[in-house]
């Protein structure tokens, strides 16, 4: 019996083993230097999340990728004012006179504005998350870092998937993905989702349930025009609506007061917003010969957003109007309403090259955008009195032109060492206008005598070094220095600077410049079962655009000095055996102001420790096979506002899913939960002067997934 069992466990360890040895850890493909490379050989701090992760993680939005990311921090409100922070600076301001500090860009092609870049995506082969000020990587200019998510293109194969989940919370989703190869030369490819939740939260007075529903939808083509020649045309379409904008006052909500994670919440007027857009992109790479290539990127845009929000939260009239007013009208409700519509349109030419030594691009780029608030409206209700004791209206316009120059080259001195440098001019244009109609309390400088316009231009040269050296086959470092560059802008709110109640001036603001330094290492170990990759880093801003509020001239953008951040950043992953990998990411983040008005403060969004330890297991059942995918993401301490006074303590969030899938592959059925230990968490905090407000996150959802594949 001993000899049996010693006979059983040396058996056991054989298996073993053999999987350790035969596990290998997948080859992961990204393009940030616009050739198709290998992660580990790219000297970038750079995330990839690929199109198996983003299916058994359940990513929709660029806000849910954040857990996979190192140094990616962010939240979701509402459809078009999510805000997003690479290492720490991000944009806290919406309007149509800013830009965003991190770069969306789709299939290259660079999408501005959160009306676009906040839509649901689906069918994603890829997102690459490249960190640090960029200049000459992308055709339009990133001063945090950029986003980039690459589609699937049209396949030489036919395949139709169709898929629907469902699960509480109202939970629905269906979806089809079709690809349809029509000759050796021509593709067509569909991919359509409709995705719903429902009955998270209730409004008690309108009797409503929290709701957001969602179509996406893209029609794409591949034509091989000829050998070297090829054509992607690409078609998308997206809706979505939800009642759920409110941050709403904990201590004044009548359903339950002072509870800080109601299942039921009171406000006057029902909250509402919708989005949507559509876009045609056309891109064409021409294989001039075998060491050159042209790419030309087409995309143009059109988005329109109507939002409308009870903005002190509450249906408890009576204190608003005692913080704000000192109970002068017997209750004060406020209600917003935003409307905005914008037009873009981008342009790149891209010239690829290489030789023994050196590997370049160079290219130009246009962006022109469009953009209309058309509506802007605020209101002082006193409900005791059944009409508004003073109102707010606004409109503007913005026309914004954008050219950029760049290039980029990596030497490859020797077999271990390779130089890399890149350069970017850029230049800017914005021709703006905003007419406030009424403004009675002066929350915004005050009413305009009709339109107020001015045109603004900045331009800047940006720049890239880096060192590569690879010690081994299995391990490179290498060591940086970019410079990162953020276009000026103007302010929504105006000055009234001769005190004659009429507003004259309008209020502009300076682009913002940063330098960052950064030390990496990339290393392939355990035969390639294991990687681990990290970088330590420093970035210095100048000129740093905050976006601040007050009742005396409302919400503006101003120069909040200088910022500094740094901070480690460290990505592990294990091939345990041929069916297990295991996976782990961690930032450790240190940002200030350190000189200016806001000297000494915290960066918004900028937990000073994150980290997600995950599992993706798989292993036979059943004649098919069972896959098991967890992941625990941790959040540190953070604060929702530049003036560090509404913190999120910290928190955690555990997701994971079962799938399970014959031998046949023909379809597969999945178990997944989003949240598992319910942990309350807010993705907005704020406190205007009549009391904490919170945007909560989203509760335990679990659901059910079933998928045929033809």
């Amino acid at each position: 019996m001993k000899n049996a069992n010693k006979k059983m466990l040396v058996a056991i360890s054989a298996l073993t083993l053999s999987s350790m040895v035969s596990a290998q850890l997948e080859e992961v493909l990204v393009s940030a230097q616009k050739r198709e490379q290998s992660l580990q050989d790219v000297p970038i701090a750079i995330s990839a999340v690929n199109e198996e992760l983003l299916e058994k993680t359940g990513i929709n939005t660029i806000t849910e990728v954040i857990p996979m990311v190192p140094g990616l921090t962010g939240a979701d409100y509402g459809l078009a004012t999510n805000s997003w922070a690479i290492r720490g600076i991000g944009s806290n301001d919406w309007t149509i006179g800013s830009e965003p500090s991190v770069g969306v860009f789709v299939d290259d092609s660079y999408v501005g504005r959160n009306i676009f870049a906040s839509t649901n995506f689906f069918d994603i082969n890829r997102i690459e998350v490249v960190k640090g000020p960029q200049g000459t990587l992308f055709g339009r200019n990133a001063a945090a870092g950029a986003v980039s998510l690459i589609t699937n293109k049209p396949g030489d194969e036919n395949e139709l998937r169709l898929g629907v989940a469902v699960g509480d919370e109202g939970q629905q989703r269906y979806e089809v993905v079709g690809n349809w190869a029509v000759s050796d030369s021509f593709a067509l490819r569909l991919a359509y989702q409709h995705q719903e939740w429902d009955g998270m939260w209730t409004e008690v007075n309108s009797g409503d349930d929290m709701y957001t529903e969602s179509d996406v939808v893209r029609v794409s083509a591949r034509w091989d025009v000829t050998d070297n020649l090829e054509a992607l045309i690409k078609f998308n379409y997206g809706k979505a609506k939800t009642n759920y904008t409110s941050a709403i006052n904990i201590p004044t909500n009548l359903a339950q007061p002072g509870v800080e994670y109601p299942d039921r919440f009171a406000i006057n007027q029902p909250n509402f917003e919708q989005n949507e857009d559509d876009g045609f992109g056309l891109r064409l790479t021409w294989a001039i010969n075998e060491s050159l290539t042209l790419v030309s990127i087409t995309d143009a845009r059109h988005g329109e957003n109507d939002y409308y929000e009870d903005v002190d939260g509450t249906a408890d009239d009576l204190a608003i109007d005692m913080a704000l007013l000192g109970g002068a009208v017997g209750g004060l409700d406020i209600p917003v309403g935003l409307g905005a519509d914008a037009d873009t349109f981008y342009q790149e030419f891209r010239l690829n090259g290489e030789t023994d030594r050196l590997t370049w691009f160079t290219g130009v780029s246009y962006y022109t955008e469009d953009l209309d608030n058309s509506r802007w409206e605020v209101d002082y209700v006193a409900t005791a009195l059944g009409f508004p004791i003073g109102s707010q209206r606004i409109e503007s316009r913005a026309e914004n032109k954008s050219f950029g120059i760049y290039g980029d080259v990596t030497w490859q001195v020797s077999d271990r060492l390779a130089l890399i440098a890149g350069l970017r001019w850029n230049s800017d244009e914005k021709d703006w206008c905003t007419n406030t109609l009424v403004d009675d309390f002066g929350d915004s400088g005050g009413p305009t005598d009709g339109p107020l316009c001015d045109e603004k231009d900045w331009d800047e040269f940006t720049s890239r070094l880096v060192a590569q050296y690879n010690m081994s086959d299995d391990t490179m470092v290498f060591a940086s220095v970019s410079q990162g560059y953020k276009g000026g802008g103007f302010n929504t709110s105006v000055a009234d600077l001769d005190g004659d109640f009429i507003a004259e001036t309008l209020v502009s603001f300076d682009p913002e410049t940063s330098i960052a330094y950064e030390l990496g290492l990339k290393s392939s170990l355990l035969d390639g079962r294991m990687q681990f990759n990290g970088s330590i880093y420093f970035t210095d801003y100048e000129s740093l655009q905050v976006a601040l509020f007050s009742f005396d001239d409302g919400q503006q953008i101003r120069d909040a000095g200088n910022a500094e951040t740094k901070g480690f950043e460290g990505e592990l992953s294990y091939a345990l055996t041929d069916g297990i990998i295991l996976m782990a990411n961690y930032s450790h983040m240190d940002t200030e102001i350190v000189d200016g008005p806001l000297s000494g403060q915290t960066l918004a969004y900028a937990p000073e420790d994150t980290f997600s330890i995950g599992a993706n297991i798989d292993h036979a059942f059943l004649g098919g096979s069972l896959n098991w995918f967890a992941m625990y993401n941790y959040t540190g301490e953070f604060y929702h506002d530049i003036d560090n006074a509404s913190e999120e303590k910290s928190y955690g969030l555990l997701n994971a899913k079962v799938t399970y899938q014959p031998a046949s592959a023909r379809w597969d059925l999945s178990l997944a939960a989003d949240n598992i230990t319910d942990e309350d968490y807010a993705t907005l905090r704020a406190d205007f002067g009549w009391g904490d407000q919170l945007h909560w996150g989203y509760k335990r959802m679990m659901r059910a997934e079933f998928n045929l594949y033809f």
